[in-house]
């Protein structure tokens, strides 16, 4: 098992994120022009000026799944043709509490190559399998470590050493 070490996260386009924290976090105060909004950061406070992106402006105009979602941010909408995934149409002008956020640290995958689960926020493990589960409580839970880097290693180590593959997010 080769050890991937520290990468870069890659979205899946899930846009959770944007579903759960988006409408709380980020309201359009006004339409300045077709493309371009004055937004308010609802939480951090502030304003910034959002711009839809040009191949965006056909999917952020059908307000379709926005009407039936009013929490959701106001600028997530469905990827056109792709069933399940999600586009932020202001992605290049999206605010620094956005470009900050990662939904996972650490993704773990079983022998069969299939995700097992996840590290979200700080430490907690989503997973719905047993075993995953089973070797977290047992293995990963004592783990004594206080630096989140040094843990992170740590974590990965055990993991692989029970069988998984693990990618860890920087």
């Amino acid at each position: 098992r080769e050890s991937t070490g520290m990468t870069a996260f890659e979205c899946t386009l899930c846009g959770r994120c944007c579903m759960h924290a988006g409408g709380e976090l980020i309201e359009i105060e006004k339409r300045l022009t077709s493309r371009d909004y004055l937004c308010r950061q609802k939480i951090v406070g502030g304003t910034f000026r959002a711009r839809v992106e040009e191949r965006f402006l056909d999917a952020f105009r059908d307000t379709t799944t926005r009407d039936a979602h009013p929490a959701w941010c106001p600028f997530l909408r469905p990827l056109p043709g792709e069933r399940g995934k999600y586009v932020c149409t202001i992605h290049e002008t999206r605010p620094l509490v956005c470009r900050s956020y990662i939904c996972c640290t650490m993704r773990i995958f079983a022998g069969d190559g299939r995700e097992a689960g996840k590290v979200k926020g700080r430490r907690s493990l989503a997973t719905e399998d047993a075993a995953l589960r089973r070797c977290w409580e047992e293995s990963v839970v004592p783990l004594a470590t206080d630096d989140d880097t040094a843990w992170k290693s740590d974590v990965a180590a055990v993991l692989e050493r029970a069988g998984y593959r693990v990618e860890v997010y920087e």
